[in-house]
């Protein structure tokens, strides 16, 4: 069958299925969703005989089957089926919807496969959306002028309005926000970049065209008072007791942003930089207006969990956006204000207020129900401090690392007000003045008062903010390399700037009693992060191997290797300090090993029940005074071993062929490693 009758194949039978419950029906429900499941088994099983080229017996002249009144010409199917579908969403069921949606995407996909104007269907999907809002928004039965879309007939809008959205609110316009990233999804992993292209391009236009300014007074208005008398306000307390529908819209509109967003699947295209689609830029426009959407007050305290997932996901899109090469410092220096803000709480909360063991269980896990209200909102607490203190690190050292770059060179319309009076010349010792500023005054919020470089504890003091640092991320490990990273960049960049005598740099820093490249230390923070997973080589094994952490990992054993080689003696003479001792939080693995035997050469070593490597040092003295727990064994004697042990499985793992990637390059350094823990 050829692509038109294929089409009108999946328009008849559309038809046939869903014409006797329209308009929806309440008392049908049930009817509504077999038929709408039966769509979706219809549309599976179609798509798999076209792409397996299967020939199946059919009825002869099958195109000419359809109803003497659905005679439809392929031009005007595409909006029958989308005003079929779009009709579901109106019903008031969560089933329905969810068999709606994954209808809406196979009718992408059968669209697609049969090489149809796919193109125009996901025009159709946006120009819907676009209308669902204005509808919902204004609860006018006419569509407004604005949502007119010049790339299509206008009876093709009128039509989809007429039928598919005569009877839609916020969890129809959800609904649709869903279909589109689904079919972003699936997209992604097709691999499709002309598909993907399209499809992003008619994001873009979507986002373009959105009634801004009708959803800005929608999230603005005071529904508890009645001084505002506008139509919003006044649909809204008309057909909302609370604001679910709207955050139920919202909440999966952030989704769509982030998976539109997707730092390991950007759109490459023939912009200035790889990344630069006009979509990304659109996106980096919305998030002042997304921030006071998410932070609208409530009373209900019932939606307490709402508004965290909300900020959750927002602050997700922000860390994904913030990963854009071309992102101007004006931008990053909107972002510490939007922080502040909107995020004032969570950058203030105490490195160290969390530790129950009960409170590092899994979001959504059963221990959680045996926690207070009090208590699982800290655990949520806790996930967006980790998130909004990663912003804070990625924004500052974005700022510090900058040089020779033109604000005006971003088409963003979200600038930093205060960049207007800057004179150019001057706009990099702003920026990296700037980014210093805001890294000194967030950590001088956690520190002692009383500190000072010439304190006796000094050291002390800066190694226990670490250790309370890393505590923090070591509940996440999505987020634990990547702030580990983050943390090395800017201790080059400090201390680059430090050798150069930055003005900037220098000028910041002789106000404050401390110093960042103390705190930032890259080998006092390696030998502090060793010492949080206690030293256990089989937990660096699975970060290793894991698919999500793998490669942020290893990069950072790489250049964390590569650091202490070079500064060995630093390395070796590493002392702990004080609450360090006292871990509350300490990641474990303990495996029971194979009995395989490993000796390093040259080195006085044997190896536990567990695969672990024992280093023994002739010239080694307990050093009592510092009480040092752990069998009083010195950290670089433990740091060795657990390094040397990781070497040993790694090695073995990769000779087996059970090592997920080549990790060559990390052996080497390993080698170099233990070559220089022979020499002691």
């Amino acid at each position: 069958m050829s692509p038109a009758g294929e089409l009108r194949w999946l328009c008849r039978m559309l038809d046939d299925s869903l014409r006797p419950y329209t308009p929806p029906q309440p008392e049908k429900e049930n009817q509504i969703l077999i038929a709408s499941s039966q769509v979706v088994t219809k549309i599976q099983l179609r798509i798999r005989e076209f792409d397996s080229r299967a020939e199946t017996k059919r009825a002869p002249n099958e195109e000419q089957l359809c109803s003497p009144n659905y005679h439809s010409s392929v031009h005007q199917c595409l909006p029958k089926i989308v005003a079929e579908m779009i009709i579901l969403l109106t019903v008031k069921s969560e089933f329905v919807h969810h068999v709606a949606v994954n209808a809406l995407v196979l009718s992408s996909q059968f669209v697609s496969t049969t090489g149809n104007n796919w193109d125009r269907f996901i025009h159709l999907l946006c120009c819907s959306l676009e209308m669902a809002i204005v509808r919902t928004l204004l609860c006018s039965d006419a569509p407004s002028s604005g949502a007119e879309n010049r790339d299509f007939d206008c009876s093709d809008i009128e039509f989809v309005m007429q039928y598919g959205l005569k009877n839609c609110d916020w969890s129809s316009v959800a609904g649709i926000v869903r279909v589109l990233r689904v079919i972003c999804k699936y997209l992604k992993e097709d691999c499709d970049d002309g598909l993907v292209k399209v499809y992003y391009d008619s994001i873009n236009s979507c986002l373009l065209k959105m009634p801004w300014d009708l959803l800005d007074q929608y999230w603005s208005c005071d529904i508890r008072g009645t001084n505002n008398s506008s139509s919003v306000n006044q649909f809204y307390r008309n057909n909302f007791g609370v604001m679910e529908p709207g955050k139920k819209f919202l909440g999966t509109f952030l989704q769509l942003l982030c998976s539109l967003v997707d730092r390991n699947d950007l759109v490459k295209t023939d912009c200035d930089s790889a990344n630069k689609h006009p979509l990304f830029v659109t996106v980096v426009d919305l998030i002042p207006r997304l921030a006071k959407w998410c932070h609208s007050k409530q009373e209900d305290s019932a939606e307490t969990h709402i508004i965290h997932y909300l900020k959750h996901k927002f602050l997700i899109l922000m860390i994904r956006l913030g990963s854009l090469t071309w992102l101007d410092c004006s931008i990053h220096v909107s972002w510490f204000e939007l922080l502040h803000n909107y995020f004032q709480e969570p950058l203030n909360q105490p490195l160290t207020q969390y530790h129950s063991d009960q409170i590092d269980c899994l979001e959504g896990s059963p221990f959680l129900l045996s926690l207070s209200d009090r208590e699982a909102c800290g655990v949520h607490s806790s996930h967006l401090q980790r998130q909004v203190v990663f912003l804070l690190l990625a924004c500052s050292f974005s700022l510090i690392r900058h040089s020779g770059e033109n604000v005006n060179n971003c088409n963003c319309s979200t600038l930093c007000s205060c960049f207007t009076t800057i004179p150019h010349s001057e706009l990099d010792h702003f920026c990296r003045r700037k980014g210093s500023l805001e890294l000194y005054r967030w950590i001088q919020g956690h520190l002692p008062t009383e500190i000072s470089i010439n304190q006796e504890n000094y050291l002390q003091i800066c190694m226990n903010f670490m250790s309370s640092f890393l505590q923090l991320y070591l509940r996440e490990d999505d987020l634990l390399f990547e702030v580990l990273l983050q943390l090395l960049s800017i201790s080059s960049c400090l201390q680059q700037q430090s050798e150069k005598k930055d003005s900037a740099y220098q000028d910041v820093k002789k106000d404050f009693p401390f110093d960042l490249e103390d705190i930032f230390n890259p080998v006092h923070l390696f030998h502090l992060f060793l010492s949080e997973i206690h030293y256990d080589h089989q937990v660096l094994l699975d970060y290793l191997i894991s698919k999500d952490t793998g490669i942020c990992c290893a990069k950072y054993l790489l250049r964390c290797l590569h650091l202490v080689c070079n500064s060995w003696k630093l390395f070796v003479e590493f002392p702990l300090y004080g609450e360090f001792l006292n871990q509350s939080l300490c990641k474990r693995r303990k495996v029971l090993g194979d009995g395989l035997q490993f000796l390093v050469d040259g080195m006085p070593t044997s190896v536990d029940s567990g695969g672990n490597i024992i280093l023994h040092i002739k010239n080694y003295k307990e050093d009592r005074e510092c009480d040092f727990k752990h069998n009083n064994i010195k950290p670089f004697k433990k740091a060795a071993e657990c390094l040397l042990s990781l070497s040993n499985s790694v090695d073995n793992l990769h000779k087996k062929d059970l090592f997920p990637y080549n990790p060559e390059v990390l052996l080497k350094r390993l080698r170099r490693f233990q070559d220089l823990c022979c020499k002691i």
